[in-house]
Parts: structure tokens; sequence; C-alpha cells
């Protein structure tokens, strides 16, 4: 797929050959996306920074110094949960970018994480959350019917946010809702989480298969995919690092997203991390995927996938991803919730939006 975004990312050289309303339209559309952290590093890592244009080199640095200050950020946040939930006897696991940060993978080079995940046993849930409210974490949500909806149906708490530090902390006992068409084994992952010490105190991170399932699913079972190229690059970058180092990786990935019923999430995102961005996934690799998409899933996925991740220039809407957006968005729901529930949840949110709007004109 020719996209000079996607070329940039697949070959940062190329950045050394754009001219000015190139650079305008590539800034415009990676900015939104928090994809400048990522070019950037790449310019670094290729030695072509010094042939960019100086306003570009300035953008570039200093998105590196929020990349910077934010991994000091979830490091510190790390530790504070930690602390806080020291007398819970609960595991902590950190997930996405806080795990990513922790590691020092290379996915976390040139990425900004907005808040914390954190993964405890379902059976912890009300001692951990208590601890969090003691040390300032106070829930996001207020209306009955949004705390019921996540406490009943979700994978997860509702949001918290500290009241001093302001940061958002989503605390989840799976990786999918427990109402959706796929229910990985929380024990599972909580058995294969390798340790990790946070400022002299342990923690757990999901091992590597099981985090590029995570990630997969997040994207591809759980996501509405618009505009979400970021996720589809940190698919790309985790199974890049994880296959040239972890030994039979290939192998581990296809087990344990046979363990979760992840097979066709995982099909979905090694496909389009292979097609979008070159990820090296060997030869017969998606086929020893379980539970691979069919024929006609695979062809409407092909052609609505591409053109929801892809970011498109504010001053020009694409109709065609305005369009694949809303179907993916739509599917994204439908795999969430069994038919009678999503009626019944999205008419509760319809009306509750009426009455909002209702009451701003009267």
């Amino acid at each position: 797929m020719d996209d000079p975004l996607l070329e940039c990312l697949r070959d940062p050289a190329r950045m050394a050959r754009l001219g000015g309303p190139a650079w305008a339209g590539l800034m415009q559309r990676a900015r939104p996306r928090a994809l400048l952290g990522k070019l950037g590093r790449a310019a670094a890592d290729t030695g072509i920074e010094e042939s960019l244009p100086p306003a570009v080199r300035r953008q570039f640095a200093s998105v590196d110094r929020l990349c910077a200050y934010n991994d000091e950020h979830l490091r510190a946040e790390a530790f504070m949960v930690l602390h806080a939930l020291r007398r819970t006897g609960a595991p902590v696991l950190f997930l996405k970018g806080t795990a990513y940060a922790l590691l020092g993978l290379e996915v976390a080079r040139g990425r900004v994480s907005s808040d914390v995940d954190i993964m405890v046993p379902r059976d912890r849930l009300e001692a951990v959350e208590q601890a969090l409210g003691a040390a300032g974490w106070l829930s996001l949500k207020t209306d009955a019917y949004d705390q019921h909806y996540y406490r009943s149906w979700m994978h997860e708490l509702p949001p918290l946010q500290h009241r001093h530090r302001a940061t958002v902390m989503d605390v989840h006992h799976t990786i999918l809702p427990l109402t959706g068409r796929i229910r990985p084994d929380a024990a599972a992952l909580l058995a294969a989480a390798r340790p990790v010490a946070v400022h002299g105190r342990q923690a757990f991170v999901l091992e590597p298969a099981d985090m590029v399932v995570h990630a997969a699913v997040h994207l591809f079972q759980d996501g509405d995919l618009a505009e979400r190229l970021r996720e589809l690059l940190d698919i790309h970058e985790l199974v890049t690092e994880f296959a040239g180092r972890e030994s039979g990786f290939w192998d581990r990935l296809a087990e344990r997203a046979a363990l979760h019923g992840a097979g066709r999430p995982v099909w979905y995102a090694l496909n389009f991390a292979r097609r979008l961005l070159a990820t090296p996934v060997p030869p017969g690799r998606l086929e020893a995927l379980p539970s691979r998409p069919r024929r006609v899933a695979r062809a409407a996925m092909g052609r609505l996938a591409p053109v929801a991740l892809l970011p498109s220039l504010p001053d020009r809407p694409s109709a065609a991803a305005a369009w694949a957006r809303r179907l993916l968005f739509l599917r994204s729901h439908w795999l969430r919730m069994p038919p009678g529930l999503l009626l019944r949840h999205l008419s509760v949110k319809a009306w509750a939006a009426l009455r909002a709007r209702l009451s701003s004109l009267f």
C-alpha cells in the first residue's frame, strides 16, 4: 500500500528526500496519533537527522524530550501503585505502555502513554480498589449505569484518576470484556507472567507471546481501528524484537493464541503488520495459527482495515475512511456483546445522550 507515512515508517531514509509540502502533510497526520516520536527515533537511528529541515528537527527534539519524561513518569507511577498495594497481597501485573517502559523494550522508544494499566486477580479486586482509593485514586465514572456496566460486563474497573497527580489508571482482571466472543484465560496470563523490579519492589509483566496476544486482541477484537496505526506499529515492534531474542517465539505465540482463543485477532495483527509495515513474519506462521478468519471475513477486513488504520489529513477527510471506520466501529461492538445486551446498552447510552442534549437546550 503506497502511503507517505507508511513508507517513512518502513524506510526512514525516505524522510531525507521529502520536500516542504510533503513534510507538512506527514506532520499533520503523525502528530495527532502520537507517531512523531517514532519518526524522530527512526530518523536518529538511521543517521539522517542533520539532513532534515530545521523545523522538523526541532519538533523531533521536543517530542524526544517528552518521550523521555513519559518513561520516567510511568516508572514513578508504577512505583507509587506498588507502594499503594503493598499490603493487599495481590500480584500486580503492568500492561501495555507501562510494561514496555519498565522492560526498556524497543517499542517504548518514541512512545508516549497517557495512562497506567495494571492487571490483578479478579478475587483481589475489592482489596485493590480499597487500597487505591485510600491512596487517592478516585473513579472517573459516577453514573450508576456506567459503574454497573464496568463491574458486571467489562474486563476492568471503571477508570481511576489520582486526585493530586491526575494520572489515569485502568485496573484489569483480564484483557477482554467478559461479554465478548473471545475469553482469554486470565489465570494463565498471571501464571506465565514474568517478574520485573521497580525501584526495589517486585511487579510482573506479561510473557512475550501473551504481550503480543494482548496487543492483537486490544486492536482487532476490542477496538474500532480508527486511525490506530500506532497500535499496529506496537505489534510490529514487539514481534520483531521478540522473534529476534526469544527462542521458539513463533511456536509459543501460536500456542498462547490457541490457549486464549485469540487465533483470529492474532492472524489479523500479523497479516496487517506484514502488509503495511513489512513485519518479518516467517512463511507458514499465519497458516499455523488456530481459528483463522474465513475467506469472506479476510476479504472484508482486507478492504476496511488499512483504510481505517491510516491517519487522515485533518483538512481533507476521506469518505472511504469514514465509512470503513463506521463499519468497524459496529464490528467492535458486535464482538464485545451479545445482541440483546448490545441493544440494551446502546439504548441506555442513546437515551442518556438525548437527555443531556435536551438539558443543554432548555
